[in-house]
């Protein structure tokens, strides 16, 4: 049986295993609803792209899958729904304080 390799383990172990890392520090992965034409969707877009967070954008209004990943989520089917470390808001005007300070940990 072969070993796994020290950095493996220690990775494995690490509080922040599985995330990119960027020049000054952990960088977020959120995962953004939105649909073309959607003006506060387009704001958290640029806003998480000016804070360096990895944003995987998914079109509802092209992609049927997202639809029903949104509404499976939030029991709606609302844009833009954002979903970081499993928490999901619907609506970036209302809640930025809050994302703002999850993007920042």
């Amino acid at each position: 049986m072969l070993a796994e390799p020290l950095w493996a383990v220690k990775r494995a172990r690490h509080p922040h295993a599985g995330m990119r890392w960027y020049r000054w520090g952990v960088v977020k992965k959120v995962l953004l609803f939105t649909m073309e034409g959607n003006a506060d969707g387009e704001a958290a877009l640029a806003f998480f792209q000016s804070r360096g967070a990895a944003v995987d954008v998914r079109d509802v209004g092209r992609d049927p899958e997202a639809s029903a990943e949104v509404f499976r989520l939030a029991g709606r089917l609302a844009v833009p729904a954002i979903v970081i470390d499993e928490r999901v808001f619907l609506g970036f005007g209302g809640h930025r304080d809050e994302i703002e300070a999850l993007v920042r940990e």
